[in-house]
């Protein structure tokens, strides 16, 4: 993780700009943590499914309101996803009529990876910012999302073992 020159920012330079670079970043670390481990092939938009997708499956439109986005365009991930080996679309066992998008083991394997490369992501994070202000800017991070958020953002499934 590269130290920051700046850490008292101009006034104006707005907070979404500097949320938005921060996520940048993580992004960047995240893939390149994938990279490291030899985990290729999937985009950051993919994780629009993989990070909201429960073991058992999860209807689409419910990953579409975990990531917030539409339903067509959540469709369209899981199409890519499916072509893939990512996910299958099975029938849901409580309304034979609606599509459950279940995980693949590749899929599943890819979320456990996810959790390591995270972790040591927050690692660093915290190694950078001392425990005091990385537990400030969870606690700010979270408040935000509260303020604009549905809540759906801060839950994630649980990861099969």
């Amino acid at each position: 993780m590269k130290s920051s020159a700046r850490s008292d920012p101009s006034p104006e330079v707005f907070t979404g700009t500097m949320l938005l670079h921060a996520f940048q970043g993580f992004e960047r670390q995240l893939f390149d943590g994938y990279h490291a481990r030899g985990e290729e092939g999937l985009r950051p938009k993919h994780g629009a499914v993989i990070a909201n997708i429960e073991p058992e499956g999860t209807r689409p439109s419910v990953l579409a309101a975990r990531a917030g986005m539409t339903r067509p365009a959540m469709g369209e991930l899981i199409d890519e996803l499916e072509a893939a080996g990512y996910v299958e679309r099975i029938a849901d066992p409580e309304d034979r009529r609606a599509k459950l998008v279940k995980p693949t083991a590749k899929t599943l394997r890819r979320q456990r990876l996810a959790r390591q490369v995270n972790a040591q992501i927050e690692a660093e994070y915290r190694k950078h910012l001392g425990d005091r202000e990385y537990q400030t800017l969870r606690r700010a991070l979270a408040a935000l999302v509260a303020l604009t958020g549905t809540g759906a953002e801060v839950a994630q499934p649980p990861v099969k073992a």
